[in-house]
């Protein structure tokens, strides 16, 4: 289990790293199996880069159009999820429209990833809201957002907070570029100097 969390959480924070170029055509991007999706366990669906299908397979040969539409219609034809896993597709769904350029739809996907729920001792610890709050502000270009999210995420003593303060920190060294750019670009990722 902590594998797997670990796995999601070097998703949301990868740095800045060459990302596949957004494409939307059949030959690289096929149909989403909805219904071989919707029977599958949700950490081999959420985390799987082997099955096609997936969404993270689809994210890998840069279909982050068809990602998001296969953690859709995973959300809402597949098993139930509980608030935890409902969280997690949310954001990687977010994501994989902000890397596709669609942001706006992006913003609106990560409405769903907030948590009302407490965190278990199983789980790496996180200020899930915090960085998912922070993502948002730079979707919507809420600097003030971000700004804060980013100050308290920089501020804990949580390791994992630590790494989402760091990708937020890309996000507003960036702040007018898209997600993709802010996600990919040196320049995003340069720490600044301090005398």
């Amino acid at each position: 289990m902590l594998a797997v969390l670990a796995a999601m959480m070097m998703f949301q924070i990868n740095a800045p790293v060459a990302r596949p170029t957004p494409v939307d055509d059949e030959a690289n991007c096929p149909a989403v199996p909805v219904e071989a999706n919707a029977l599958r366990e949700w950490e081999d669906f959420e985390f799987s880069t082997d099955i096609s299908g997936s969404p993270m397979w689809y994210a890998d040969r840069g279909c982050y159009r068809r990602a998001a539409q296969a953690s859709r219609e995973y959300l809402t034809r597949g098993p139930l999820l509980g608030i935890r896993e409902s969280a997690i597709s949310h954001l990687h769904m977010a994501r994989y429209l902000a890397f596709a350029g669609d942001e706006v739809g992006a913003a609106q996907a990560l409405a769903g990833a907030r948590r009302s729920d407490q965190r278990t001792g199983t789980e790496i610890p996180l200020d899930w809201n915090a960085y998912v709050e922070g993502l948002y502000g730079f979707l919507v270009k809420d600097r003030a957002l971000l700004e804060t999210r980013l100050a308290r995420l920089q501020a804990s003593a949580n390791q994992g907070d630590r790494y989402n303060g760091a990708n937020l920190s890309w996000l507003s060294r960036c702040f007018e570029r898209s997600y993709m750019e802010a996600q990919t670009e040196a320049v995003c990722a340069v720490e600044p100097s301090h005398p």
